[in-house]
């Protein structure tokens, strides 16, 4: 098995559209059909629906999309070691959730470049406990979390003092002419803390049913391809709005959030300064943008300590 059959295959779970796909993949559309036929071969198992457009996975796609994250996830991970972006190279050991990758991390980086020099990061992906347990035993020297008042943090975060870096928002998005048809709702697993957000803020839709996602990436997939709602961080769906691919859902529910960045207590010299000077502009600030929002440049928060 080719390793890149891995990443087609994602590609194909993250478009639905093998036409899409094979363009962002930077090969035809038959060569991509070709390899995903040889992975399927492979396993054993049919992974895209193919008679249906657009095309969807079958369940046992549905199945394999996490299993093929992780293997490619363990695989960079271990060429990583030898980067310079490995903690051992000199980079940062930081957690975060995979939504956090997507606009958040991007910009906080982008605003630390100004003001130091010389910082790079050994990023890791993990979910709101694993990352607490991660953060006490200074297995990371940092953790970007997320913060609701509605949903209690890990008791393992109390002991720290926060450093509030930026805003977001639950947006409940839609096919732009879904109207009040009813539909399924795509939704973070409720183990996640996004997941659990919409757990105590959810309000009534027209849905039939509420499915669970393990990653973010797969609910805009889902509603981009049509077959539902879906209740997604704003700053991950922003530029879909913007291109008319997705329409934002107004409600009364309160689903915004703070993102939040915690210094392990055995951190290095390095990510406790990246951590003080997140605390300390931050005290300066009254207010966070939202991550992401036009005419605003990066900035933080009051920490409230």
């Amino acid at each position: 098995m080719n390793i890149d059959h891995l990443r087609d295959f994602l590609c194909v779970a993250e478009t639905l559209n093998l036409t899409l796909a094979a363009e962002r993949r930077n090969t035809t559309q038959s060569n991509l059909s070709k390899r995903l036929r040889l992975l399927e071969d492979y396993l054993g198992r049919i992974l895209i629906n193919r008679r249906v457009r657009p095309v969807s996975l079958t369940a046992a796609g549905e199945d394999f999309v996490p299993k093929a994250r992780l293997i490619l996830s363990e695989i960079d991970h271990f060429k990583g070691g030898s980067s310079p972006w490995s903690p051992s190279e000199g980079g940062i050991p930081i957690v975060m959730p995979h939504s956090a990758t997507v606009a958040i991390f991007p910009d906080f980086k982008a605003w630390l470049a100004q003001r130091l020099s010389g910082m790079h990061f050994a990023p890791r992906i993990a979910n709101h406990d694993m990352a607490a347990r991660m953060l006490t035993r200074s297995e990371v020297d940092l953790a970007l979390v997320t913060r609701h008042p509605r949903v209690p943090i890990d008791a393992a975060f109390r002991v720290f003092l926060p450093a509030d870096i930026a805003a977001d928002r639950l947006v409940i998005v839609e096919p732009p002419d879904a109207q009040d048809r009813h539909m399924p709702l795509h939704v973070s697993h409720p183990q996640t803390y996004i997941g659990q957000i919409w757990t105590a803020c959810r309000m009534a839709l027209p849905v039939t049913s509420e499915v669970p996602h393990g990653m973010a990436a797969d609910i805009r997939a889902q509603c981009i391809a049509g077959t539902g709602r879906g209740v997604l961080p704003e700053s991950l769906v922003e530029a879909d709005v913007a291109a008319g691919r997705l329409a934002v859902r107004q409600g009364t529910a309160d689903l915004s959030y703070t993102i939040s960045l915690y210094c392990a207590p055995q951190a290095g010299r390095r990510a406790r300064r990246v951590w003080s000077v997140a605390a300390g502009i931050g005290a300066a600030q009254k207010e966070a943008p939202r991550a992401g929002e036009p005419g605003h440049s990066w900035s933080v928060r009051a920490a409230g300590h």
